[in-house]
């Protein structure tokens, strides 16, 4: 996140919503937000809430029921509309991006193709930049959607549900994507998601719609503490201030473990899996063994100690 305050993007009393047999909708109530230069911030609620009528309203695509939006700087959108021109290149995709920017002859100069060049770059695309969108994955395609985005130069970057349907290697790379477009270009970027876990490790901050037609914003770890996200949620078995499931014991052996690292940390989380209650007196002791790169695990139960090589032998050992 940029340490500047310099507000990107502002709403005053903005009601968003939707006509309905000549009734307004209001999806959300008067809101007051701002978006500062340099931020990553995930939008976030249940389906249906209105995060993609209100990312639409927030770039002017759609008009607001009542209130302002104002937009201090240039702004781009990504949506999640499929593509019909399938036998368009990527570069003749991300080429799009800067048509804003041309006159009625649409002739492309020196400084469109840089921004074409510079996009493709920075989205890590040059090694397909000649196929056929017809031949992109998913996340291929969402990628050269984001370079379109940036090639049109805006200085906000509204985008609706980016990893949507991708995998979780995409999903990662598209959120590490807009982290480092935000921290290294200081671009203002706001994304609606129902990404959880990479929104909690990746956003600077988080606007949660709530069921009463308001947006609280926040920190990730704010959230989370003061219950925000519990509230919004209603998780059942997971428990968003350790970032686990809910385990409940079931089986008569406590376990006292020790170790260190994420070693331990898995071990941990095998053992709760498994049915184990992790206690710091138990006689049954486990001990995580690291050396030379090798992990092994020690097993102590009525003073006899035994050697594993994997979890799922100790597991089955400490269920005989």
């Amino acid at each position: 996140m940029s340490d500047s305050t310099t507000i990107a993007l502002q709403t005053t009393n903005l009601e968003v919503g939707y006509k309905k047999n000549n009734h307004n909708q209001i999806l959300f109530e008067p809101l007051s937000l701002t978006l500062n230069q340099g931020e990553l911030v995930c939008f976030m609620g249940s389906n249906g809430i209105g995060k993609t009528t209100l990312i639409k309203t927030l770039a002017g695509i759609q008009a607001p029921i009542t209130g302002t939006v104002t937009r201090h700087y240039s702004t781009a959108i990504v949506l999640t509309d499929k593509i019909s021109g399938s036998l368009m290149t990527v570069r003749d995709l991300v080429t799009y991006g800067r048509y804003p920017h041309l006159n009625w002859w649409l002739k492309l100069n020196d400084e469109d193709h840089q921004q074409i060049e510079n996009a493709i770059r920075k989205v890590h695309l040059e090694s397909i930049a000649e196929k056929q969108l017809s031949q992109l994955s998913d996340g291929q395609m969402q990628m050269a959607m984001i370079a379109k985005a940036l090639a049109q130069n805006a200085n906000i970057l509204l985008l609706d549900e980016p990893t949507a349907h991708l995998d979780l290697n995409n999903r990662v790379e598209i959120m590490n994507l807009l982290r480092t477009l935000a921290r290294e270009t200081g671009k203002t970027i706001l994304v609606a998601t129902h990404e959880l876990d990479l929104a909690l490790q990746t956003a600077d901050k988080i606007w949660l719609a709530t069921q009463d037609k308001k947006i609280v914003t926040g920190i990730p770890e704010d959230l989370v503490l003061n219950g925000t996200f519990d509230t919004v949620f209603q998780l059942k078995g997971f428990d968003l201030k350790t970032g686990k499931i809910s385990h409940t014991p079931y089986r008569k052996t406590l376990v006292q473990l020790e170790g260190s690292g994420p070693e331990y940390l898995w071990t941990k989380n095998a053992l709760e899996r498994s049915g184990y209650e992790i206690e710091p007196d138990a006689s049954t002791i486990i001990r995580v063994l690291t050396l030379s790169n090798k992990i092994n695990w020690e097993l102590t139960q009525n003073n006899i100690n035994t050697q594993f090589n994997s979890l799922a032998e100790l597991l089955r050992a400490l269920a005989n």
